[in-house]
């Protein structure tokens, strides 16, 4: 099993401030740069202790995750560490124009040497109150702005495409991409409709935060699309993200555990007005497939992280990701260290040390 590194890049500096979106009065620059110094540096840290890659994300307004654009922290770690894999999982694609997507991943992969995967993803709620995206489109427009993006890679000459969402009487992507066909895509599972796409077009399968037995329903159905359209996907197929804490005892993880875990995911939106959680539960019933005219009741939102991550000394960690693995059987597990709430810069460096010594090796070699 590959283990991956997933940097978000906390903000560092104080804040007197918990909302979303968080206001820019807020942000300090100083701290800004300590951020990306402190981010870069513990990147490195990953791939010494035996990460098999660097992943980034797209996310907006927050000092949670300081990656408007993942691209550019992409071409910026492609360069500083020449040898390794680099992930941006994922592009918000409803939010994007597909064309110019395809142009940044191709000079990406070439600045990468075809060192690059990607995904293209829906976004959470609370992107669609960025640029003004429709939520009740998200699921056609993006299928269609992935397989537009899949023919920006591989048609060979201009091309023209009329799309429900999407029209463009010339297209002609400049530079070339590396990778042939193109660098790997992958779709999120956390739907059975990204499954169902997904196994359909040949693309990878990922899975952040639910249950591994939940997935495992999706990725079933993703494994028989895939026979039925003649291919077989591969435990390399599978990638799944969740958080890790690692100490030296599950007392000591117990002990440090409040300081990270927080609230989960909610932790993202803490300070938000009411009336922006109400509208975002609205988009997320809508990017569920819930038609427009039905009322959310905020009582029945599910928790935004129904599993349990993995948290605990080596042993346990190491029997959590061999547990999740019978279910599931990924072959790529991406981890974010810690939780939402960030590790102090020292505590993350250790922990990363600690992952590579005592479970990286044992993922690596385990075949379960």
């Amino acid at each position: 099993m590959k283990i991956e590194f997933f940097q978000t890049m906390n903000y560092h500096g104080p804040l007197d401030i918990d909302s979303w979106p968080a206001p820019p009065r807020a942000c300090e620059s100083d701290w800004v740069k300590t951020t990306y110094a402190h981010s870069l540096d513990e990147c490195a840290a990953a791939l010494e202790a035996g990460f098999d890659s660097l992943n980034f994300a797209e996310h907006h307004y927050s000092p949670k995750q300081l990656t408007p654009n993942p691209v550019v922290l992409a071409a910026l770690a492609g360069q500083r560490f020449n040898d390794a894999q680099i992930g941006v999982f994922g592009t918000d694609l409803p939010l994007n124009n597909p064309v110019r997507i395809a142009e940044e991943y191709s000079m990406l992969d070439n600045l990468l040497d075809g060192r690059l995967r990607i995904a293209m993803l829906r976004g959470t709620p609370n992107e669609y109150l960025t640029y003004g995206s429709n939520p009740w489109e998200s699921r056609e427009r993006y299928e269609e702005g992935t397989l537009l993006v899949q023919a920006c890679f591989v048609e060979p000459e201009p091309f023209g495409w009329e799309g429900r969402y999407y029209r463009y009487r010339n297209i002609a992507v400049w530079p070339r991409r590396v990778q042939d066909p193109h660098p790997r895509i992958l779709i999120s599972g956390n739907s059975k409709d990204g499954a169902i796409f997904a196994g359909k077009h040949g693309f990878d399968l990922g899975f952040s935060y639910m249950a591994p037995e939940k997935c495992a329903v999706h990725a079933d159905v993703y494994r028989e699309t895939a026979r039925e359209n003649g291919w077989e996907p591969t435990a390399d197929n599978i990638q799944y993200r969740h958080f890790m804490y690692v100490g030296a005892t599950d007392a000591d993880v117990a002990e440090a555990r409040p300081a990270f875990e927080g609230k989960g995911l909610l932790s993202l939106f803490a300070g938000a007005t009411p009336d922006t959680m109400l509208t975002m539960m609205q988009i997320g019933a809508a990017l569920g497939g819930v038609p427009k005219h039905v009322k959310i009741d905020p009582g029945t939102a599910p928790r935004l992280v129904p599993a349990p991550a993995f948290y605990g000394s080596p042993d346990t960690v190491n029997a959590q990701i061999a547990e999740a693995f019978t279910v599931l059987g990924m072959g790529r597990l991406e981890i974010s260290v810690g939780g939402v709430i960030p590790l102090a810069h020292d505590t993350m460096l250790s922990t990363l040390k600690l992952i590579g010594e005592e479970v990286i090796p044992v993922a690596h070699e385990e075949a379960w």
